[in-house]
């Protein structure tokens, strides 16, 4: 009996330092992580403040990004650099395919190309997503406008398009020059959509005129058309689409204003 006894007070005593072991073996290690004492300095927020606007009443990229909404349906004037300008041989041209076989292509179909645009920003290095959009620019006649279209339309195109062998100073030219890394100043219409349907919610900018300061050119004075301001009485104006397209004049078709 006192065997049986010392058997069971030993068991008694034995059982808590086992359950303790297997409440050790279940813990887990201890964390590493431990509370650090090294301070870190974070850098200081990035000001948000525009600088102010030029003197001449002329916008920065920057400030028409930020502020633009209030400038909706108004004509501006923003200073800047093109950072992009499109191309249609380069944006079409395929791998293994020539030059004179691309402008080829387009003076059979002009209608591949798309309309002229370019970008610019407040700086050469601006990205694309950063800078502005330069839309309707004009563009010369394409060799097909030039022989099916009657000379009188193409000495006074509309504002998207211009004649490009119509003096032969360049500086009088009114097709404007301009390439990637230019310094330029836009006047136009500040929207959000174009007159040919490019959309930006952010804004772009309906061309009017230009002055390229890195190619010393600005938008001539064009004179009027005929019975103007110094003529008889203005044509009528043509029904809205009574102008040929490039695609119009691939399908043969003939209609004027």
């Amino acid at each position: 009996m006192l065997g049986t006894l010392a058997l069971s007070v030993g068991g008694a005593a034995l059982a808590p330092a086992l359950g303790g072991c297997d409440k050790d073996k279940l813990k887990g290690p201890e964390a590493e992580v431990r509370k650090s004492e090294v301070k870190v300095s974070l850098p200081a927020l990035p000001a948000f403040d525009l600088p102010p606007s030029p003197a001449d009443g002329s916008h920065s990229v920057k400030e028409m990004r930020v502020k633009g909404k209030k400038l909706l349906e108004t004509d501006v004037t923003v200073k800047g650099v093109i950072t992009w300008a499109y191309d249609c041989p380069t944006a079409i041209r395929q791998p293994g395919v020539s030059a004179d076989a691309v402008q080829k292509l387009i003076d059979e179909d002009p209608s591949k190309c798309e309309r002229p645009k370019f970008y610019i920003g407040d700086a050469a290095d601006t990205p694309p997503e950063k800078s502005l959009w330069v839309v309707e620019v004009p563009r010369p006649y394409y060799k097909i406008e030039l022989e099916r279209l009657p000379r009188e339309e193409i000495r006074h195109p509309p504002s998207d398009r211009c004649d490009a062998k119509d003096s032969k100073d360049t500086k009088k030219s009114a097709c404007p020059p301009y390439k990637v890394g230019d310094q330029v100043e836009i006047t136009g219409t500040w929207k959000l959509t174009s007159p040919h349907s490019e959309r930006n919610s952010d804004g772009l900018l309906v061309y009017k005129k230009m002055n390229n300061l890195t190619q010393k050119w600005e938008t001539p004075d064009l004179p009027p058309p005929p019975g103007g301001p110094t003529g008889g009485a203005a044509p009528p104006t043509p029904p809205a689409g009574s102008k040929a397209s490039p695609e119009d004049l691939v399908k043969g078709k003939k209609t004027h204003g």
